[in-house]
């Protein structure tokens, strides 16, 4: 058991250089953190790699809107104020339709 289970020549260089003089408990604990670490960093250097990408991507070919905005409007009067947002097919229907 050792540097074999991280991934990243870093983390393995860092592993080799802070576990000297440790304990073998201690060592372990420094491993196990830095697995951790690394998992993180490998996730965190993806996601700004996808996010990157897809706007890179958007720049190029923007996307459209596939949902219209909602319709809203307001009902009631003093105390008992009513405040809806419906979508744009149901607000061109018969407004005497119970919702």
């Amino acid at each position: 058991m050792g540097s074999d289970q991280l991934i990243l020549n870093e983390f393995k260089t860092l592993y080799w250089v802070w576990k000297r003089g440790l304990p073998d408990w201690a060592a372990f604990l420094l491993l196990g953190f830095l697995v951790w670490l690394e998992d993180r960093t490998i996730n965190k250097r993806i996601d700004n790699v996808v996010d990157e990408a897809i706007k890179e991507y958007e720049k190029v070919d923007p996307p459209t809107a596939v949902v219209s905005p909602p319709v809203y409007s307001e009902s009631g009067s003093g105390f008992f104020d009513e405040m809806r947002l419906t979508a744009p097919w149901k607000a061109q229907e018969d407004p005497s339709d119970p919702p």
